[in-house]
């Protein structure tokens, strides 16, 4: 890791695919060196997010349908994994690090992520632990629960060939709201979930998302200088050319 941290704050444009690419273009800019490590952390809007793998289910069409008539912005993440939507109660983040050898350092970076959750929520009050709950959306060993029941963080993991980044959301409140649109967009994907293992940080303590923001940084900082930092113009370029490829609509066309 580098000495300082630069931190991209509630950057977020209001257009999911773009929001998507723009992670994509920073995670290109810091393989090719251009950038240093960069944290994205913030609050977007109402945003189903796909893995790759649901765009080639044959329900995937459906599911964005789904999607669009609860309100939510469909667009096609980066890493792998499944459905996931972000909100305005939901803290999404983006970690981008630099690496010589990203795959051989793949699940320490994905402890490193878990394990730093772990540390901001017990800086709130919070008593969390890591590992999956059965049947929970976008299941993965290194979610983050409460009460040993309640999924309140997923991750994914993105490699490049000298950087790797590290995406996911942390669930601040309002777990009704993402049941309300995962539970028939899992059906269309024809996934099982289970309503209840999907929990929130208000399940246990009152907290906000500025608390889990500002929880979030400083654990993932280990004490280091953090700068707060922009999207670019060279960023937002490369972001807009690689739109297309995070917008359903887009994929739809081309079938």
């Amino acid at each position: 890791m580098t000495s300082t941290l630069d931190v991209l704050r509630q950057h977020h444009t209001g257009d999911g695919p773009l929001d998507t690419a723009v992670s994509r273009a920073i995670l290109h800019r810091v393989n090719e060196g251009e950038l240093g490590e960069t944290l994205e952390v913030g609050a977007p809007h109402h945003i189903a997010a796909f893995g790759k793998h649901d765009t080639l289910t044959a329900g995937f069409d459906t599911a964005v349908a789904i999607a669009r008539s609860h309100g939510y912005d469909p667009a096609v993440r980066i890493a792998g994994g499944r459905a996931v939507v972000f909100s305005p109660t939901i803290v999404r983040f983006a970690w981008t690090i630099p690496s010589p050898d990203p795959a051989r350092t793949m699940h320490e970076r994905f402890g490193m992520l878990a394990n730093g959750v772990v540390s901001a929520l017990a800086s709130l009050g919070i008593a969390s632990a890591i590992g999956e709950i059965p049947q929970e959306y976008c299941a993965g060993q290194y979610s983050v629960n409460v009460r040993g029941s309640r999924k309140v963080m997923g991750v994914g993991q993105r490699l490049s060939r000298s950087a790797a980044q590290i995406g996911g959301m942390i669930v601040v409140a309002d777990p009704d709201d993402i049941n309300r649109v995962l539970v028939p967009i899992y059906d269309a994907l024809g996934v099982p979930i289970d309503p209840s293992a999907t929990g929130s940080l208000a399940d246990v303590a009152p907290v906000t998302v500025d608390d889990v923001l500002d929880a979030l940084t400083a654990a993932l900082a280990e004490g280091r200088a953090t700068r707060l930092a922009v999207a670019d113009p060279s960023t937002l370029d490369l972001a807009r050319r690689l739109r297309s490829d995070h917008d359903p609509a887009h994929l739809q066309t081309r079938r």
